[in-house]
């Protein structure tokens, strides 16, 4: 018969086994320090490339590790013989930004070579690489740009074997020279969305995206993209989905074509492009120039191309991210923008402050016993810089001033205190009680205004 206190023994020693073991797995961070890539060696706090950050990842019993890649004045670069940076463990890489954190392939080969396990580039660019991206696991790539990479197969880009997100990504002027899919090509379901697939070229097949697999593309731009054989397009797919996303200038050596499927192309509108084969849906816009701007960085850290006014792709999506690729909040307008950038109109121009219009209150002065007066001042509820400030006086025999501040939209009476003798003058001399009343005044932009009226003092 089973010892009864030797099980739980041995539960108990199970048990704390396999709470050790879930705390060792945790997830590990490795910080890159150098830009260079030497001679292998371990990862140390003060001395750890880029290679050795990710071999240590590689070699963690950690679940997904962390590796940072800090903003550098030169690239990471991949010099090792081997010419690639193999990643062989779940792992997330953290640039500064695209344009803080460049990894510098060696055109030897592929820069990023990934098993079957899952990562995550996020902020930074790579770029000279014989191919940017090999992917066997699952990859996502958020705000990357990959850019001037060149392959003499398939895809200089990223070529993928397993499942591939592109999230407000540029993948920009990369090439196959003996390939297809200049910028992408998969053999597994590619998403792409608030991300620009731009002046990528192929010498067979689809110049920009091409892939033996489904392919969904939302609030994004293709364009420009090249293909050297005839009748190849800008993104083929085996299945190509696509919403809310710019088409244009897809070309091969036949002329104008942006999209191909094998099976029906399926549109779930709000798509503007410069033909008919992205769609034509009640909320499609075929065959127009859809007005594209300039490729930059418009405020983000990935390239994409902004919209001219009169764009036919502003307010055209049906739906989208709430953000565009750059992080501006969408829409702007009565509905988001199609593709990857949200035009945000220019605020009006504030109406230039050019005069002051103040007013003296009409009809007699009435002069107290004390030998007061008071003038009515108004400053309008127009003014555009309040207050209205200055000084009102009587000219002559009677004179007499005092200051004034008036809120717009506020009238006030200004008192003002005659000379001694004033009452006893006014009331022996009706005659000569006219006099000159003069307001000069000014506003907080600088705005001046004088009045001059005559008035009649009037004792009581």
């Amino acid at each position: 018969m089973a010892n009864p206190t030797r099980a739980l023994l041995s539960a108990v020693v199970a048990a704390a086994l396999l709470l050790a073991l879930a705390a060792g797995a945790s997830a590990d961070t490795y910080t890159v320090t150098r830009t260079d890539d030497p001679t292998l060696g371990p990862c140390l706090p003060a001395d750890c490339s880029l290679r050795e950050a990710l071999t240590a990842s590689n070699n963690s019993i950690a679940v997904d590790d962390i590796v940072i890649v800090p903003a550098a004045a030169t690239p990471y670069l991949v010099q090792d013989e081997s010419f690639t940076l193999p990643i062989n463990d779940d792992v997330e890489i953290r640039g500064a930004g695209a344009g803080e954190t460049v990894v510098k392939g060696s055109a030897e080969g592929v820069a990023f070579t990934i098993a079957g396990v899952k990562t995550i580039l996020v902020g930074l660019t790579i770029t000279n690489g014989k191919g940017a991206i090999q992917n066997n696991g699952n990859l996502t790539l958020r705000e990357v740009s990959i850019e001037g990479n060149k392959r003499d197969v398939d895809s200089g880009g990223v070529k993928s074997n397993g499942p591939l997100r592109i999230e407000s990504s540029f993948i920009g002027f990369n090439r196959s020279e003996a390939g297809t899919g200049g910028g992408v090509q998969s053999n597994a379901a590619v998403t792409i969305v608030n991300s620009t697939i731009a002046h990528n070229s192929s010498a067979t097949g689809p110049g920009g995206i091409g892939a033996n697999s489904s392919v969904t593309i939302a609030s994004s731009a293709v364009v420009h993209n090249r293909a050297d054989s005839a009748g190849d397009v800008g993104v083929g797919a085996s299945t190509l989905i696509v919403r809310d996303s710019v088409f244009a200038d897809n070309r091969s050596a036949s002329g104008l074509l942006n999209c191909d499927s094998s099976d029906p192309l399926s549109s779930l509108g709000g798509n503007v492009s410069d033909d008919a084969s992205c769609g034509t849906g009640a909320t499609d816009k075929p065959n127009v120039n859809p007005l594209l701007g300039t490729l930059g960085l418009h405020g983000g850290t990935t390239q994409l191309y902004d919209l001219l006014a009169g764009s036919p792709a502003i307010d055209a999506a049906s739906q989208c991210p709430p953000l565009d690729q750059r992080g501006v909040a969408r829409p702007q307008g009565a509905a988001c923008d199609s593709g990857p950038f949200e035009l945000v109109s220019a605020p009006a121009a504030p109406t230039a402050d050019t005069q002051l219009a103040m007013r003296l209150g009409k009809g007699k002065l009435f002069v107290n016993a004390k030998g007061q007066t008071k003038a009515r001042l108004t400053c309008p509820s127009s003014e555009a810089s309040p207050p209205c400030s200055g000084k009102v006086k009587l000219a002559g025999r009677f004179s007499s001033a005092a200051k004034f501040k008036i809120a717009a939209g506020k009238t006030k009476a200004v008192v003002l205190r005659l000379p001694p003798g004033a009452v006893t003058f006014l009331q022996e001399n009706p005659a000569k009680r006219k006099v000159r009343v003069v307001v000069r005044a000014h506003d907080a932009a600088g705005n001046q205004q004088t009045i001059k009226q005559r008035r009649k003092l009037v004792p009581r």
